[in-house]
């Protein structure tokens, strides 16, 4: 069976400090990008027009987006059903009478189908619903670490969780991509992932507190990465592949979510060998220091 051989032990936590210094510059990056820049939002927030054609001829997505750009169109989205039909999403600020003139001239012997506007209240909830799905899951996994390890434990996990996906956002504000909801969806799959990386490393640093009590807490982290980064650098190159391959052969809809597969893993993973585990170390040695200081006082 192959196994990524690794020199070991690599002593990770003798460089916290300056991956304490990287993360603070991605968290402080990505908030400034999304309070000052934004998020690209998609027409499932903000709302736009729909128009389906049904076209004499078989026609590609790629022949379409051509004539609308062509034409002048920006902000669309162009899906092919499964009768054949070409769907075309517009935001509101775009022409949409331009777009059903192009696509009933350009193509010969289509019919309009449907024409519709997807309303700012319809799209105002969609958020809504967007964001309680998003705060859901995140007290849903706090839940869950909080009953499979110490609230100490649980606490860097989550910060750890919050650093990976304010980085993912702060990387579709950076290239300004697409955010719908396939993208929020990715997010909370991302988020799913960057947590089951970080309970590997976790269930190991007990496991091994366990067999080596008199071990000092740092090198017992140490070692429990070390015991474990042949299997979370394995899965992360599989699933980076499989994600890479998706990006750029996968067209616009599902590139646009690979990228967020794409960012999730690598800071995921990063995050879970940094940021998690040197949390736990350093937050553990204060709630001590803390202790010990209380029960001299009293």
């Amino acid at each position: 069976m192959f196994k990524l051989k690794l020199p070991s032990p690599v002593p990770f936590m003798d460089h916290r400090l300056k991956a304490y210094l990287l993360s603070l510059l991605l968290v402080a990056g990505s908030l400034f990008l999304l309070q000052f820049r934004g998020l690209n939002l998609g027409l499932d927030f903000t709302g736009g027009y729909v128009v389906e054609v049904a076209p004499a001829k078989p026609v590609d997505e790629e022949t379409v987006k051509r004539l609308l750009k062509e034409a002048g169109v920006e902000g669309f989205l162009v899906q092919e059903t499964k009768e054949g039909h070409i769907l075309v999403k517009v935001r509101l600020d775009q022409p949409v009478e331009k777009v059903k003139e192009v696509l009933l001239k350009a193509l010969e012997g289509a019919k309009l189908v449907r024409f519709e506007m997807i309303g700012a209240v319809f799209s105002q909830e969609l958020k809504k619903k967007a964001i309680y799905a998003l705060l859901t899951a995140l007290i849903l996994i706090t839940l869950y670490l909080g009953f499979r390890f110490k609230p100490l434990w649980a606490l860097t996990a989550l910060l750890a969780l919050f650093h990976d996906v304010v980085v993912t956002l702060g990387a579709y504000s950076l290239t300004y991509k697409e955010v719908n909801l396939e993208v929020m969806g990715a997010l909370l799959t991302v988020a799913g992932y960057s947590v089951t990386d970080t309970v590997v490393v976790f269930d190991r640093i007990r496991e091994n507190l366990r067999l080596r009590p008199a071990t000092p807490f740092k090198d017992v982290v140490n070692l429990s990465i070390n015991e474990t980064l042949s299997r979370t650098l394995m899965t992360s190159i599989t699933t980076f592949s499989v994600a890479l391959v998706l990006y750029l052969f996968g067209g616009e809809m599902l590139s646009n979510i690979a990228f967020a597969f794409l960012v999730g893993i690598v800071v995921g993973t990063y995050s879970s060998i940094f940021v998690a585990s040197a949390l736990l170390l350093d937050l553990g040695r204060l709630f001590k220091r803390e202790k010990g200081e209380a029960v001299k006082a009293s």
